[in-house]
């Protein structure tokens, strides 16, 4: 056998898998009597909960606290809600309302109608 069908020999009976920035290379057959449940999992079905969880108004405020570089402590504090209020706001439990939006407006200069419907 060549070096090279070797080479590719090894590597398909390797198995890499990368959890929390760390890739291993496992035994392929070592791999196979782990398996749980063959699966798979379209980007629509994992992006639909998503867009079912966050709200227009919720994403882009969460959007622009992320860009802010603000904890939604720090956040609340600086537009005048409680930070539960704020989470509320963020996963689309609760509205923005036109207050808080102008109060967004004016510490952020952001167009407060993004907040509003």
């Amino acid at each position: 056998m060549s070096e090279h069908m070797r080479a590719h020999h090894i590597e398909s009976a390797v198995l890499y898998v990368t959890d929390a920035h760390k890739t291993y290379a496992i035994p392929r057959n070592v791999a196979e009597k782990y398996l749980v449940k063959e699966q798979s999992v379209s980007s629509h079905d994992v992006f639909a909960k998503l867009e079912q969880k966050l709200t227009k108004a919720g994403a882009l405020l969460k959007g622009l606290r992320t860009r802010e570089g603000l904890t939604q402590l720090e956040f609340s504090e600086r537009i005048g809600v409680t930070q539960s209020n704020l989470s509320n706001m963020e996963n689309g439990r609760r509205p923005v309302g036109k207050i808080v939006a102008k109060r967004i407006e004016k510490m952020f200069n952001v167009d407060y109608r993004y907040f509003l419907g």
